[in-house]
């Protein structure tokens, strides 16, 4: 008989995978499975959402764990893969590692998966019908043909639960800066307290009020991942207000306080229509993570003959794939919205450069970045205008900044280019898009850009950025203490250069 190498394969299926609730450095533990095949051993993985670690970051974190009490030999030389896979089962991402295991360590990758990459930009294969698939296959021994094959699945559903309400503030027009309007939501199943819900004003200057819902759970489990809120005027009508999601968020930022569009004043200068009998009425619609909903492995193989094995996983894989595509096939919530963009359809606001007008939603722009929001909902000359003023912007530069707003992607992005969405993503505080030029500006770093982005990050007050120049300075000192910038920078800014020169 030909020698070859004995292997276990185990998938973990992860259902509702954009509501995990965990935090940079929290893990989402599998099932265990033991691999009889393979000296008895035990083994589970560990992802983290968010990252193991701060280095980690903006990365799912993918690791293969060794149990303390298996009945194995106290180290364990393994050959193994971690995987993530399509609806179809093939290979999205994969990394391959030689380790000797002990009882209770693990060993993986702190960089498996890029978050942007799986919710945005290959969403559709990484996460249909928000379903992660991982897959470790473990072996010992050489060649190509595995004998003794064994296989586990395990899934794992994250619990979401939706809730949807009514808050009613009746007299609305008579409450003070300082009240605060309380209800609560009671569960269905047991009747106790389950969340509640405030009205406040975050000030009362010259009567503008702005105005602040409070989401508040009653369980620390019970973590608001998402939140509509819309008001319902005299006719029965639905207005959105407000919204916010941490789903997608590298850092789980908190939703609970979430204010609305309107503010008071907005809503007593159009009383008739939006406050009938001096009522106000919020529909608020959240969405929460619960924990765990099950846990269990589900199917488990003994040394299956090949053949068998990939009949019965080809026939699970056409059928997910065939509903993948269906999926697929519809456009996205990003594709309409950008649709809306490149079409013009009922724009109602003119974003202006020097030389050129883009025209655009005030939605989109006050729904994507807070300063554009200041500007069209408080006491500023654009909120009665139907044009914004950009004159510090090309149009290069503005035109991808609005594709961005509208799209989350930025296109051809080039280094000069990056700068300047750079500066102006944190002047109108679009958070993501400034990490991507930074991780663009960094991932294309020189010697002779080295003083532009230093530069760059200290004008900003960007501490992250300059850190990663900082060092990049000290490993290509020779290049760049040597260069004309280098020299110019001693001249024009002798303190950053001290500081720079501090560190080596």
């Amino acid at each position: 008989m030909a020698k070859g190498r004995k292997e276990y394969s185990f998938l973990w299926i992860i259902e509702n995978y954009s509501y995990c609730w965990h935090k940079n450095g929290e893990k989402l533990i599998s099932p265990s499975f033991i691999t009889e095949g393979i000296e008895v051993t035990a083994w589970h993985l560990r992802l983290y959402p968010r990252g193991s670690d701060d280095e980690d970051k903006g990365h799912v974190s993918l690791f293969l764990h060794r149990s303390a009490s298996d009945d194995g030999p106290e180290l364990c030389s393994i050959t193994y893969e971690l995987a993530a896979l399509a609806a179809d089962g093939s290979i999205l991402r994969s990394v391959k590692y030689e380790y000797a295991f002990q009882k209770g360590s693990g060993y993986g990758c702190g960089v498996f998966l890029k978050m942007d990459e799986i919710f945005y930009q290959r969403k559709a294969d990484f996460l249909p019908q928000d379903v992660l698939t991982v897959r470790c296959k473990i072996w010992n021994g050489e060649g190509n043909v595995a004998l003794n094959v064994g296989q586990s699945s395990a899934r794992t559903r994250i619990k979401v639960e939706k809730i949807s309400f009514l808050h009613v503030v009746q007299n609305f027009s008579t409450l003070e800066g300082k009240q605060k309007k309380t209800m609560e939501v009671r569960s269905h199943s047991n009747g106790e307290h389950f969340i509640s819900s405030s009205l406040l004003f975050t000030d009362c200057v010259r009567c503008e009020g702005n105005i602040v819902i409070e989401i508040l759970p009653s369980d620390a489990d019970q973590i608001l991942r998402k939140c509509d809120l819309y008001l319902l005027d005299g006719s029965g009508n639905s207005v959105e207000c407000g919204k916010a999601g941490n789903r997608y968020d590298n850092e789980l930022k908190n939703i609970t306080t979430l204010p609305l569009s309107l503010t008071r004043s907005a809503l007593l200068d159009r009383k008739s229509e939006y406050l009938p009998d001096d009522t106000f009425s919020l529909r608020c619609i959240c969405t929460f993570s619960r924990g765990l909903e099950f846990q269990t492995i589900e199917e488990v193989f003994h040394e299956v003959p090949l053949a068998v094995k990939q009949k019965y996983n080809d026939a699970l894989r056409k059928n997910a794939c065939q509903a993948s595509k269906k999926i697929s096939s519809f456009a996205s919530v990003a594709e309409d919205i950008k649709t809306l963009y490149i079409s013009r359809c009922l724009t109602d606001v003119q974003v202006k450069t020097k030389t050129k007008s883009f025209p655009a939603h005030r939605i989109v722009l006050c729904a994507r970045s807070p300063v554009f929001k200041r500007m069209m909902t408080s006491d500023m000359k654009e909120r009665n205008s139907d044009s914004i003023e950009v004159d510090d912007l090309g149009d290069d530069v503005l035109q991808q900044l609005l594709l961005f707003l509208y799209s989350d992607t930025v296109e051809k992005l080039e280094w000069e280019i990056a700068t300047q969405l750079y500066y102006a993503a944190d002047k109108y505080e679009i958070g993501k898009l400034k990490a991507v030029c930074s991780s663009f500006l960094l991932e294309n770093l020189s010697p002779t850009t080295a003083v532009e982005l230093l530069l760059l990050a200290d004008t900003h007050s960007d501490g992250d950025l300059k850190k990663s120049v900082k060092d990049f300075i000290l490993e290509h000192e020779d290049q760049v203490f040597g260069s004309e910038e280098w020299e110019k920078l001693m001249e024009t800014n002798p303190v950053l250069v001290m500081k720079a020169m501090h560190l080596k």
